[in-house]
């Protein structure tokens, strides 16, 4: 029995109405995770703490003028000129403050720390993305470099290793330190259970192309329990990076957190600088 003309052109348009419905809900999906992405990538804690609130007398605030005018504030110990100074980036959450009382042991050392803070984090103005970072980043290397440092070295954790790599690529740093870094933005939205995500980024941070033009010497750490970013991240890194002076420390029982404000790595950091 041959079917009617009209079943036909029924069945063709409800399906042509599923595709339609279908393709209106991933457009409105993609747009509002296009929309919120900033919101899911970085948490920025805005009510300031300053050195003084929390007793880290090492520290001074010194605010930054960024290329377009910006004020950015950073956290500086000064310490002996004659050592590198270490210019550290911290990850997507909180600022400085909470990040602070791990490096002490560096400053104790006779080392300076420059602690950059990203626009839109505690007192610093604007508004992050990934260009503002690497500019920003290099302004605060200029910096130092103007104050007389002959050696600068970038130490990133989480996020802050894509700042530091950035500024690896921007500028003559004499050391790389990474401590659970992650090989790109896109690549960590492939890995995370949000469907399409990478397609719709803004920014990817894409570490794992600068790191190949990378030949200063580079330690990179990473926690083999680490549940936010895998430990492959710096397996992968590790093996992209052009520098044939590199270490990758592997750390059985760390997590992403214990990583870095156990105090272990720091120790170690301050061995291989000496």
């Amino acid at each position: 029995m041959r079917k009617s003309p009209i079943n036909i052109l029924q069945k063709k348009s409800k399906a042509v109405r599923v595709l339609f419905f279908i393709s209106y809900v991933v457009f409105v999906y993609l747009l509002i995770l296009y929309t919120i992405q900033d919101d899911l990538i970085y948490h920025p804690d805005k009510k300031y703490v300053s050195p003084k609130e929390l007793g880290l007398t090492e520290f001074i605030e010194m605010p930054l003028k960024a290329r377009d005018g910006t004020i950015l504030t950073t956290w500086y110990a000064k310490r002996n000129p004659r050592k590198p100074v270490l210019l550290f980036f911290h990850g997507n959450m909180g600022q400085n403050a909470r990040f602070a009382a791990p490096l002490l042991p560096l400053i104790q050392n006779g080392y300076s720390v420059m602690m950059m803070e990203y626009r839109g984090f505690a007192k610093s103005k604007g508004k992050i993305n990934q260009e503002t970072m690497y500019a920003d980043a290099a302004v605060a290397y200029d910096y130092l470099r103007n104050q007389g440092y002959a050696q600068v070295i970038a130490v990133g954790y989480s996020m802050g290793c894509a700042a530091a790599i950035g500024l690896a690529d921007r500028r003559q740093i004499n050391g790389l330190v990474l401590l659970a870094p992650f090989e790109s933005l896109e690549r960590m939205a492939i890995e995370v259970p949000v469907p399409f995500a990478r397609y719709i980024l803004r920014d990817r941070y894409p570490s794992d192309e600068y790191i190949q033009g990378v030949y200063v010497p580079l330690l990179i750490f990473h926690g083999q329990k680490d549940p936010v970013i895998p430990y492959t991240h710096a397996e992968r890194l590790y093996r992209l990076a052009g520098s044939k002076n590199k270490r990758l420390i592997l750390t059985p029982n760390d997590d992403h957190a214990s990583l870095f404000f156990s105090g272990e790595a720091i120790s170690k950091i301050i061995n291989w600088l000496k």
